[in-house]
């Protein structure tokens, strides 16, 4: 204790020093007239008695100095003198100090943004009580388990609590004459309480309820204009009235995590909808023992409630619903992947920026070199100059985090208010924690030191004598200098930043020219969604779509009209299985995309049928059971032989028989390449789903038809929720992830282009300056114009041409991990992603070297040559 009391006092004396030398001199003005009054009451005149009584105090100064030692924390006296003099120093040259932190301000405001959101992305906390006692539980391998065996594991007592939901819902809200989609999360009765979830109007769900309902804030401030009366009022959901009792707050955050933001969350309404379990461990139990109790468990599980092949108690899985380990698993590796570049990526531009303040302090360091020399030769040591000019650096570093961390809060806010176009609704809520202050302090420090401590050591290295003589060479220039090794460092980092951004962007166009298989300039998608409850009986279902079809094939401008289960590039419904054919003794695994349609499907899609047939009429649900398979399918399963009329077997399923053989599209990604497809008849479909998805060919332009393709449905079922569009707009989520990876690597490769561009021009015009008086020699000896230029020309395209070589050689090695975010198509390692990145490089360069080859010619050879 007696240390931190010495620490604090020390401390706060600094900030009261001013008052502290006061008082100090107040007490030596009275111990010396104090003194004086004695001597002067024994005879001694005044003047004589304060003289001597100066003199058996001793020197003032020394007093001083040793009383604030006592005081002072050395170490902490010398960093303050050393940030007045810097502070005093750049303020000096505001030209210098506002271009430096120009410079750092954008490449840690990137920084700082992207770390921002991949933390958000990655590592945000769910809005709920004590989140590290939360966790997600798998059992049988699986997230989802059906509400039989949450029960049973529930009732086992082996957690604190335990509840479930399906994020994968949604409900047709009818207000006034029209219904539209929601998204909802139902969840069991326990779910508020056991994961703790904070309201900000109301309650949560409670143990009993049935028909209440929770609103996020989003939906509260988009649909009901924030009504302070909402607790109690009635929505019409799916057909039934739900009660709003509660209203989650602004920044709420689901378990699901990654940005997900339902409109609703309402109780489960059926048994036969599967859960993903979060369970409240018990305060002191780990997640080893917990796993242990629940491994018992689920073996009893087995044995209560047998599953056919598959075994509750394998792969069983305890996670954190935050943290690392979440982001370890297989199925997050892409996306961990994703952030973990672009940390990578924006970490580049720092050293670009940091590289371009370096050369800035050496041109700076350059210019008091005297001023060193003088410092040195009256007894500072190299240390105590050092690290005044790293002083410097820090507050540059300092100012540059402070504006960088302004540009994040206004990236960060427009990130806050942008809706991606994606299937799910995303709500991103970033805001300033103490990860964000602890990045931005590591970062800060880490520019201090890689923009600073080289040109302090640099500027420090010359010889007092030759500093003093100011001895510079007049004619001719040592090749190599530090900041040129800085400049090729950074054009280097700019080839690989131009590289990754280009090949995003040839991905980006390659994936918009492609032909996805099918035709989706001419063709319609209209999304509907019955209440499944009005529409539980499956004739019900087939006769609506009946209806629809035979109304929608009649409305002028439609070609043809079909309905599907899944639309390509939109969804998918992946099977991987072992099927026999007719044709072999032995199973074959394999993996395929399933879809369920129509006759007229493959017309309205233009998809070729290479043999065989289409669905008809005649393919009814008690007719033979039929399928379609693609080009790779059918190579896959008969080889160079002829599907058509060869039969597949699944199981114990009957037989069936295969009418047709389509041509390859894409089902799943714009970037798929001899994926397996599967057709089946819609009609045969046992039980359709209450999402509905027509897809019309129209004769001209889309548009047109939207309109009508509504009212049609509309009049059919006024209950149901519908979203007509073109189906060229229908493909944005398929090309999200090229046109994000174009739009941020694009944008930071051209940010780390500029900022080297701009270290160009800072050496080639610090080399002019410094060789005015060598080219108004050559001037005045009779160089021409050209010469002058090509002078300069050729010190900068020798940079260029190094920074190029070794950009382009790390290049080669640093972008082949991008080849799991492109298409087949798009090679990393293309020759002519390099050729073009480096002819930009070029002639950016040139760019950067036209002003100080001007300033070169304008040299007057008399003014030049009296140049000092």
């Amino acid at each position: 204790m007696a240390l931190w009391g010495e620490l604090l006092r020390r401390v706060w004396y600094l900030g009261r020093r001013s008052q502290f030398d006061r008082e100090l001199d107040e007490e030596l003005r009275f111990h010396i007239e104090t003194r004086a009054d004695e001597l002067e009451r024994g005879g001694v005149a005044r003047d004589r008695a304060l003289a001597q009584a100066k003199r058996e105090l001793g020197p003032a100064a020394l007093i001083r100095e040793d009383t604030r030692s006592a005081w002072e924390l050395q170490w902490l006296e010398d960093l303050a003198a050393d940030l007045r003099y810097a502070a005093r120093s750049l303020s000096r040259n505001p030209a210098f100090a506002l271009t430096a932190i120009a410079c750092l301000a954008l490449a840690i405001g990137v920084n700082t943004t992207i770390f921002s959101l991949s933390s958000e992305m990655l590592f945000s906390q769910p809005s709920s009580r004590d989140p590290r006692t939360l966790a997600q539980v798998w059992i049988g391998g699986s997230s989802a388990s059906p509400l039989t065996e949450y029960r049973f594991v529930r009732d086992a007592n082996i957690f604190a609590g335990l509840a479930g939901e399906n994020e994968e819902t949604e409900v047709n809200w009818r207000v006034g004459g029209a219904s539209s989609r929601l998204f909802t999360v139902r969840v069991t009765d326990n779910f508020f309480s056991v994961v703790g979830i904070p309201v900000a109007l109301g309650r949560g769900i409670q143990p009993g309820d049935s028909s209440t309902v929770v609103l996020t804030y989003g939906f509260w401030h988009r649909r009901l204009a924030e009504d302070p009366n909402v607790l109690g009022r009635k929505l019409l959901l799916d057909g039934y009235p739900y009660i709003v009792v509660g209203v989650l707050p602004r920044d709420h955050r689901t378990v699901t995590g990654f940005g997900f933001s339902p409109d609703l969350y309402l109780p489960l309404s059926t048994d036969r909808t599967a859960v993903t379990l979060y369970a409240r461990l018990p305060r002191g139990m780990t997640r080893q023992s917990a796993h242990a109790r629940l491994l018992a468990t689920c073996k009893e599980l087995d044995r209560v409630y047998p599953h056919g092949s598959r075994r509750w108690a394998e792969d069983i899985k305890i996670l954190s619903v935050s943290g690392m380990d979440r982001l370890l698993g297989e199925e997050m590796l892409p996306i961990t992947g994703f952030f973990t570049m672009l940390m990578i990526v924006v970490a580049l531009v720092l050293l670009i920026a940091c590289a371009n303040v370096a050369s800035l302090l050496l041109a700076r360091a350059s210019g008091r070199a005297k001023e060193f020399a003088i410092r040195l030769s009256i007894g500072a040591s190299r240390g105590r100059i050092v690290r005044q000019l790293l002083a410097e650096s820090w507050l540059l570093a300092i100012g540059g985090a402070a504006a960088g961390l302004g540009l994040n809060l206004a990236l960060t806010s427009f990130f806050n208010h942008f809706q991606l176009p994606l299937p799910l609704p995303i709500q991103l809520h970033i805001l300033p924690d103490w990860r964000l202050l602890a990045y931005s302090v590591t970062v800060t420090l880490v520019c201090t030191v890689a923009s600073g401590l080289a040109p302090a050591i640099q500027g420090t290295r010359t010889g007092i004598g030759l500093d003093l003589k100011h001895d510079d060479h007049q004619v001719g220039s040592r090749r190599w200098t530090l900041r040129s090794i800085l400049v090729v460092a950074q054009l280097a980092v700019s080839i690989v930043l131009l590289c990754a951004g280009f090949v995003f962007i040839r991905n980006l166009w390659r994936s918009s020219a492609m032909s996805p298989g099918f035709d989706a300039v001419h063709t319609v998608w209209s999304s509907v969604r019955l209440v499944p409850e009005a529409y539980a009986d499956p004739d019900k279902t087939r006769a609506f779509v009946s209806a629809a079809l035979a109304q929608l094939r009649t409305l002028p401008g439609v070609e043809a009209a079909a309905v599907a289960r899944t639309v390509p590039l939109n969804g998918h419904s992946t099977t991987g299985t072992r099927l026999r054919t007719d044709v072999g003794s032995h199973p074959v695994a394999v993996t395929f995309n399933g879809n369920k349609v129509s006759s007229d499907y493959f017309k309205v899609m233009k998809i070729a049928i290479v043999q065989g047939r289409e669905f008809s009429s005649d393919d009814t649900p008690g007719s033979p059971s039929v399928a379609i398979l693609n080009e790779a399918m059918a190579v896959r399963l008969f080889g160079k032989m002829s599907a058509v009329g060869h039969t597949i077997r699944f199981g114990n399923r009957s037989a069936v028989t295969v009418v047709g053989v389509a041509r390859n599209s894409k089902y799943f990604t714009i970037g798929e390449e001899g994926a397996l497809a599967y057709y089946e008849p819609y009609v045969q479909w046992d039980r359709p789903e209450p999402d509905v998805q027509f897809l019309l060919r129209s004769f001209s332009g889309p548009e047109p038809i939207v309109m009508p393709i509504n009212q049609v449905l509309g009049r059919l079922d006024s209950t149901a929720a519908i979203d007509t569009k073109p189906m060229n707009k229908a493909l944005t989520f398929a090309l999200l992830p090229s046109r994000v990876g174009a739009a941020i690597l694009g944008a930071v490769g051209l940010l780390g282009l500029t900022l080297a561009a701009i270290g160009l021009y800072g050496v080639l015009a610090y080399a002019v300056s410094r060789r005015i008086r060598e080219i108004g020699l050559r001037i005045a000896v009779g160089a021409t114009p050209g010469s002058i230029v090509r002078l300069v020309l050729r010190q900068s395209l020798m940079l260029v041409a190094v920074g190029v070589g070794a950009g382009t050689a790390m290049a080669i090695f640093l972008v082949r991990p991008l080849a799991a975010f492109l298409i087949p198509e798009v090679r990393p390692a293309d020759p002519m992603n390099f050729f073009v990145v480096a002819v930009v490089l070029l002639f950016v360069a040139l760019l950067a070297s036209v002003a100080p080859a001007v300033r070169a010619l304008r040299v007057d050879p008399v003014v030049a040559l009296r140049h000092d």
